[in-house]
């Protein structure tokens, strides 16, 4: 007896492609001006602002304007990438936990950030900006925007 394999067709949306990049190459450059700043406190907000970017492409990826309804989802960018890309939840509860410290600098409350603070938010923004190029290649080459797959957009 013969088995037949199927295989899922997926169909890759150029638009959703060109979204995710245009958000991974801001991302890019708020890391390049964020590398250049020597004000902490300055560094650590424009780090964040580059994974909050580098979530957004993510996002682009896992919630296509078509098709899956993001209704009952948080607007929290952390939350729903948790949802959406459980791959991805381990390092958006990391950054999650930053949210306020974030908030906190741009509202001029917090003005001193602990160097090694930064320094570990750098470390784990450059691990995610891979991550996220990964996410955006593996779905660029067939439609599986995660790891397991599970993020295909069946045609």
């Amino acid at each position: 007896m013969m088995t037949r394999r199927t295989t899922t067709q997926v169909e890759v949306d150029p638009i959703v492609v060109g979204r995710a990049r245009d958000l991974l190459e801001r991302a890019d450059l708020l890391l390049e001006n964020a590398d250049g700043i020597t004000d902490d406190a300055e560094r650590f907000r424009q780090l964040y602002l580059t994974a909050l970017r580098a979530a957004g492409a993510a996002l682009a990826i896992g919630e296509p304007t078509s098709g899956r309804s993001t209704r009952g989802l948080s607007s929290n960018a952390w939350n729903r990438l948790a949802v959406i890309m459980p791959d991805l939840a381990e390092q958006a509860e990391r950054f999650a936990a930053w949210s306020v410290l974030r908030m906190n600098i741009e509202a001029g409350l917090e003005r001193d950030v602990d160097p090694v603070v930064v320094a570990e938010l750098h470390r784990l923004v450059l691990t995610f900006l891979d991550t996220v190029e990964g996410v955006v290649i593996a779905y660029e080459q067939g439609g599986h925007g995660a790891q397991s797959g599970s993020l295909a957009h069946p045609a």
